[in-house]
């Protein structure tokens, strides 16, 4: 049996950060993302811990004052 993915949730609360933080840059990078609940795949998994691996939490541009 495939191991299932990381939720969102998840995978946030690992990183240190917000939901909402990993699923703005998810929707900003395309990942189809619906919620905190939603499961990454591997390949989706590898790529969020790259973002913020590399350039830290950063809040969408939309949010900049």
């Amino acid at each position: 049996m495939a191991k299932q993915g990381v939720s969102v949730k998840e995978l946030a609360k690992e990183l240190g950060l917000t939901s909402q933080q990993v699923l703005d840059r998810c929707r900003i990078e395309g990942v189809a993302v619906q919620n905190s609940i939603t499961k990454l795949s591997a390949r989706q998994e590898q790529a969020v811990r790259a973002w913020f691996r590399k350039n830290g939490p950063k809040t969408p541009e939309k949010d900049l004052p």
